[in-house]
């Protein structure tokens, strides 16, 4: 049996360190050290396994198969939450594991129109059954890189990307575009962690043609600080950006998220 895909998680709590890990027929979850036994209430599936992830926090761990979406208790193996949900083939939680994140492959409606293939629950849902079964939010998401939201460490913001822009939601109202970042071009943006509500974008290097020369040009991340990512009454964003003096070309080689020019 090979392994395709393994995990560690360490509960703030003190719980135990963990190691789960995931077969194309089976999931499994194993306490690490110093016991190195299977997790005790935890019943092992078994099946078409497509993806698993424990929540940032440690306190859940998350699959898919055919049959649904199941969620478990780190702590004891218990099922908090399973959903009816036949095609995910990505999921992903908060930081403090509020919200369970999936994904599914993108299609069409019967009228034609693409799916909301991008869907935010309750990890742990506390209304009634029927409730559980409902999105909180749900967005079109064709891409399958990048796929899943971004929350800020306090879960009181989130933002995805769209084309040209970053929208910014607040997490308990995701039907509605909180404020946006427009950049043109941008291809990738990280949300700060810890408290300081910041938001990077970063826009690839571009060749410009010069006297028949073509020559690498890098544009540094441009960086909004609290008061820009969070104005009052929404005003526009634009005016916060903080523009490179100019943009001076680089020799060619690979820039991280975080690269700059010097």
């Amino acid at each position: 049996m090979s392994a395709i895909a393994a995990a560690l998680s360490s509960a703030q709590d003190g719980t135990p360190l963990q190691l789960a890990y995931r077969t194309s027929k089976a999931i499994g979850i194993f306490n690490a050290a110093p016991v190195y036994t299977p997790l005790g209430g935890f019943s092992r599936p078994e099946g078409a396994m497509r993806c698993c992830a424990y929540s940032p926090c440690g306190r859940l761990f998350g699959w898919a198969s055919p049959e649904g979406v199941t969620v478990v208790e780190t702590a004891s193996g218990q099922i908090v939450t399973v959903l009816p949900l036949s095609n995910v083939l990505e999921l992903g939680f908060s930081p403090r594991g509020t919200f369970l994140i999936t994904w599914e492959r993108p299609g069409k409606d019967e009228n034609g129109d693409a799916n909301k293939n991008l869907n935010v629950w309750h990890a742990m849902p506390h209304e009634s059954e029927a409730d559980a079964k409902v999105p909180l939010g749900s967005f079109v998401q064709k891409s399958q890189g990048g796929w899943n939201l971004q929350y800020t460490s306090d879960e009181q913001f989130c933002a995805r990307m769209v084309t040209n822009e970053i929208h910014l939601f607040q997490s308990h109202d995701l039907g509605t575009v909180w404020n946006k970042v427009r950049v043109e071009g941008v291809a990738d943006f990280a949300l700060a962690p810890g408290s300081s509500h910041s938001v990077a974008v970063f826009i690839p290097e571009r060749k410009v043609r010069r006297g028949g020369d073509v020559r690498n040009n890098c544009v540094p991340l441009l960086t909004w600080h609290d008061a820009a990512l969070f104005p009052r009454a929404n005003q526009p964003l634009s005016r916060f950006l903080r523009s490179p003096k100019s943009h001076r070309p680089c020799p060619k080689r690979r820039f991280s998220r975080a690269t700059r020019c010097k």
